[in-house]
C-alpha cells in the first residue's frame, strides 16, 4: 500500500477542475516524484466518489461500479505517495467517510479540503448550476440554499466547510487535515496550485501547466441567457450525460465564453448572511486546529464590488444581443462540420463506387454464364 494517501475530498468550484487536470495531464511526472494519481481517465475519480457515497438513483454501469476498487488496487500496489481527488466525496457521509478511509489502511492518510469565500463561491456555484440544467434566478438559488433544499451538489452539505471537515476528520488526528484556502482575486495564478502541492509533496516547478484548464465563469448576460435556456431544451438535451455534454460542454463553455461578458455580484444582504456564515466558519477551522495552508481571513468575503451587477439587472435587449452572437457561432460550426462531413463522404464515394461496380460487373458476367 502507498506510504501516504491524500484525500482531496471538495470543495466544488474551489480551484478542483485545475488541480485535478494539472495532475491528470502529469501523472508520469508524478511518478518520477514517487506520487501516484491513480486512474486513466478524466472520470474514474467522480465514479469513485459516486461508488463511496452509495448512489443509487442512477446505477452504475459495472465498468463504473468497480471504478473505487481500481484507485484501492493501484494505491496498493504503489510504494509511495498516492493522491485521490474529487470535489463530490465531500458529501460522503461521516459513516461513508469512515469506511472509505478505512480501506486505505494501512496507508497514512491525510485529508485535504480547498475552501474559498462563500460570497464567491455561492456565486460560482449558482452559473455552474445553470450549466447543469437548473433554471432558478440567483435569489431563488440562494434562498433554497439557505434551507438546504437544492438537488446534489449544490445544497448546503456539499459546500459547509465546517461539516465536512467534522465527518471526514472523525478518525484522524487534526494534524492529517489539510485546508488550502482559494486567494483572493489579483493574486499570482499559480498560488492555489503552489499551496497544495506543498501539502501533497508534489514540486509544482516540475509540472507542465500547458494541457491543465480551469472551469471559468460565465458573464452576467451570458449566465442569464443560459438560464432562460433551460425551459427551452427538447427532452434529449434533458438527459444528463446529454446535458453536460452539449448544455455545459459545447454551449457554456465554447459559444458563451467565447463572449467574455462582465463579472456579477450578489445582493448586499445575502453577502451580509454568507460573511457571518463565514466568520463562524474561520472560527469553528481555527480552533479545531487542522493544518491552514494560505490565510483563514481569505474565507472572509471581500466588501462587494459596486461597478458589478445582480443578474435580474440584466435587460432583454442584452440577452437578444448575447443570443444573436452565440447564434452566430453556432452556425460557424455547424457550416464547418458540415463541409467536413461532405468532404468525406465524397471521398467515400470515390472509393466505393469502383469497388461496387466490379462486384456488379462480376456477378453479372457469373448470371451470363
Amino acid at each position: 500500500m502507498a506510504t501516504q494517501v491524500y484525500f482531496h475530498v471538495g470543495a466544488p468550484k474551489t480551484g478542483t477542475t485545475f488541480l485535478q487536470g494539472v495532475m491528470r495531464h502529469n501523472r508520469e511526472a508524478l511518478r518520477e516524484q514517487g506520487v501516484l494519481y491513480p486512474g486513466t481517465t478524466a472520470r474514474d475519480h467522480l465514479h469513485a466518489s459516486q461508488v463511496v457515497r452509495e448512489v443509487t438513483k442512477h446505477p452504475l454501469r459495472p465498468e463504473r461500479s468497480e471504478s473505487w476498487d481500481r484507485l484501492v488496487d493501484e494505491l496498493a500496489a504503489w510504494p509511495g505517495v498516492g493522491i485521490i481527488s474529487h470535489e463530490f466525496f465531500g458529501m460522503a457521509t461521516e459513516e461513508q467517510a469512515r469506511a472509505a478511509l478505512e480501506r486505505l489502511a494501512p496507508a497514512e492518510v491525510h485529508v485535504v479540503l480547498t475552501a474559498r469565500d462563500y460570497v464567491r463561491q455561492f456565486a460560482a456555484d449558482w452559473q455552474e448550476s445553470l450549466k447543469m440544467g437548473l433554471d432558478l434566478t440567483l435569489d431563488a438559488f440562494l434562498r433554497r440554499a439557505d434551507r438546504n433544499r437544492l438537488p446534489r451538489p449544490w445544497g448546503w452539505n456539499a459546500h459547509d466547510v465546517v461539516g465536512t471537515l467534522e465527518r471526514w476528520s472523525a478518525t484522524l488526528p487534526p494534524e492529517r487535515v489539510h485546508l488550502v484556502t482559494v486567494p483572493q482575486p489579483g493574486a499570482p495564478r499559480d498560488l492555489l496550485l503552489r499551496r497544495f502541492c506543498s501539502v501533497v509533496q508534489i514540486d509544482p516547478d516540475a509540472l507542465d501547466l500547458g494541457a491543465a484548464f480551469s472551469n471559468q465563469s460565465l458573464g452576467v448576460v451570458q449566465a442569464e441567457l443560459l438560464r432562460r435556456l433551460k425551459p427551452h431544451l427538447s427532452t434529449p438535451l434533458d438527459d444528463a450525460p446529454e446535458r453536460h455534454r452539449w448544455l455545459r460542454g459545447y454551449f457554456a463553455h465554447e459559444v458563451l465564453l467565447a463572449q467574455s461578458g462582465d463579472r456579477f455580484t450578489l445582493r448586499p444582504e445575502q453577502a451580509a448572511v454568507l460573511a457571518e456564515r463565514a466568520r463562524s466558519a474561520i472560527e469553528s477551522i481555527r480552533s479545531a486546529g487542522y493544518d491552514v495552508v494560505g490565510d483563514l481571513e481569505e474565507l472572509a468575503p471581500a466588501p462587494l464590488d459596486p461597478d458589478l451587477r445582480h443578474p435580474s439587472d440584466v435587460s432583454d435587449g442584452e440577452v437578444l444581443e448575447s443570443a444573436l452572437v452565440a447564434i452566430e457561432r453556432m452556425l460557424t460550426d455547424v457550416r464547418t462540420l458540415t463541409l467536413q462531413r461532405d468532404r468525406l463522404r465524397a471521398r467515400a464515394s470515390k472509393r466505393v463506387a469502383p469497388r461496387v461496380r466490379r462486384r456488379l460487373g462480376r456477378a453479372l458476367s457469373r448470371r451470363g454464364r
